[in-house]
């Protein structure tokens, strides 16, 4: 009975608790703005089968988050094991915020595996090219890799899509009017673009009938299995990482993903606006679906363009859950399943309606938390664990699981003692920091509970960046028990001032050590 069990769940990588004298491989799979609403993280209307199984070859990490919300500062972050309080990086504009710059020898975790004597690859998002040679055509951070490839082959028959993201001839057809009669009026730049969105250019959807790897996420999928078949027969080990780009916006995939959901059965978000009580400096103006076709510039998106966009975000999951069922499908084909760990994760979550947004670029947990999968470990499988988890615990993680030696002094911390035991913990919180509003936005999130406090300051170039404060200006707590959705700050509520002096003062414990760890 027993041995049935363990064959079930090795069918799809091989078995779980296979072991190896020979140095683990990686798969390092990443996936832009992915939260985690995937059929094995409670989400029974998502489809996302391959994901589904790569999580019962694992652990599942159900409360797991990024150290910022925002694409660059969090892969900077996860990708040298760091928070962003300590190394200053906390946006993304090319030439103000470039790893290199600021940091000439910084390790990161290619570049580590790369010293060890491991092939590292790559491939699709890893950096945010805005923080790395702001090239998205080239190498991201190029002396980590041994190889990375900027570019893929595209469908031969379809070629790359048009505008940078669409195959349907009646969107590019509309987009070049649009322009040409905004250009007439004697618009440029910005002015032009707005004008464009207003008259329904770039929308935030499409949904057109080409293969998969017509969009750029088909081509990542076969760069890994291109790579994967001439890895099987090295004598190295190595680091292959892929990125994908969806589900960031626009909202384009093959149409055979769209067909897979009923956009009316979808489920809104309940509550669509901010906690009663919460600061103002905690919203956000940017909705980044406001900057696409179709979407209102301001004022409320109505149910039918909800329910588009929601039908779009899902469409994008089940289409790169496929891209990844087709590399996993290879690594079992090559053999390499056997020796390889695999850690999968999405660099912060998405707002899909709630508080009114559809974007990340918050402290609140639709917008920290992430999906985080770390399987093939020769580890127990198909556990899941609602220890707190930062994605810069990663790196550690990987040394540990690979046999390498864990550079020292990193900020994350190894999740190995939770692969193994599933109800252990490593940390008591995980940790968040946004800016916005000229004020510090700095969030932990234990089991249960999320406190958030606000200060009054601003980047300091002298300090690349690193804010010295004191008292918070303004508290949010939340009891992810009692108020799933945030709709009360319970900051003010005398039954909660035991709690709230408690994480307090672990607040307080977190800003000390990531500001005694501050880079000059």
């Amino acid at each position: 009975m027993i041995l049935k069990k363990l064959v079930s769940l090795s069918v799809f990588f091989g078995m779980c608790f296979a072991a190896s004298a020979k140095p683990k491989n990686v798969l390092f799979i990443a996936v832009d703005d992915l939260k985690p609403i995937l059929n094995c993280y409670g989400y029974d209307y998502a489809i996302s089968p391959n994901i589904d199984k790569l999580a019962q070859s694992g652990t599942a990490f159900l409360n797991a988050h990024c150290q910022q919300a925002v694409c660059g500062p969090s892969r900077i972050s996860l990708l040298t094991g760091y928070y962003p309080d300590t190394t200053g990086i906390y946006g993304m504009a090319a030439g103000k915020f470039v790893l290199r710059e600021w940091y000439p020898d910084i390790l990161t975790l290619p570049l580590h595996f790369k010293n060890q004597g491991y092939i590292t690859l790559g491939t699709g998002k890893i950096f945010d090219p805005r923080n790395v040679e702001d090239d998205w055509h080239g190498p991201q951070d190029k002396i980590s890799w041994t190889e990375f490839f900027g570019t893929n082959p595209y469908n031969k028959k379809t070629g790359p899509p048009k505008a940078g993201h669409y195959h349907n001839p009646e969107i590019i057809k509309l987009g070049k009017q649009v322009e040409k009669e905004g250009k007439a009026k004697g618009l440029k730049g910005k002015p032009l673009r707005f004008y464009m969105r207003e008259h329904g250019a770039g929308p935030a959807v499409e949904s057109y009938d080409v293969p998969d790897d017509a969009y750029k996420d088909g081509g990542v999928a076969n760069r890994g299995i291109e790579q994967l078949e001439k890895l099987k027969n090295s004598d190295k080990p190595f680091f292959l990482a892929l990125g994908f780009l969806k589900p960031h916006l626009p909202f384009v995939a093959p149409k055979k993903y769209w067909d897979l959901y009923d956009r009316s059965s979808l489920p809104l978000a309940e509550y669509q606006s901010y906690p009663k009580g919460a600061p103002k400096c905690a919203e956000t103006e940017y909705v980044e679906a406001r900057g696409y076709g179709g979407v209102p510039a301001k004022g409320k998106i109505d149910e039918a363009t909800q329910r588009e966009l929601l039908h779009g975000y899902l469409a994008c999951v089940s289409y790169v859950d496929a891209q990844i069922g087709k590399v996993m499908k290879k690594l079992k084909e090559t053999g390499l399943d056997k020796n390889t760990v695999i850690v999968f994760w999405g660099d912060h979550g998405f707002h899909l309606g709630d508080k009114g947004l559809w974007t990340k670029h918050t402290n609140y947990e639709q917008a920290t938390r992430t999906p985080l999968i770390i399987a093939n470990a020769g580890l127990p499988c198909g556990k899941k664990t609602n220890t707190p988890a930062n994605l810069i615990d990663i790196f550690p993680t990987v040394c540990e699981l690979s046999g390498i030696k864990t550079p020292v002094n990193l900020d994350g911390k190894s999740l190995v003692p939770v692969l193994k035991d599933s109800s252990k913990d490593v940390q008591e919180y995980a940790a968040s920091i946004y800016t916005h509003d000229k004020r510090w936005g700095i969030t932990i999130r234990t089991k249960r509970y999320r406190y958030t406090a606000w200060y009054k300051g601003w980047r300091n170039k002298a300090t690349k960046g690193n804010m010295y404060v004191k008292n918070p200006e303004h508290v949010e707590l939340y009891d992810y028990d009692k108020d799933p959705e945030e709709k009360a700050n319970l900051a003010d509520n005398s039954e909660y001032s035991g709690i709230l002096k408690k994480m307090a003062k672990l607040h307080k414990e977190h800003m000390a050590f990531t500001q005694s760890k501050q880079f000059k």
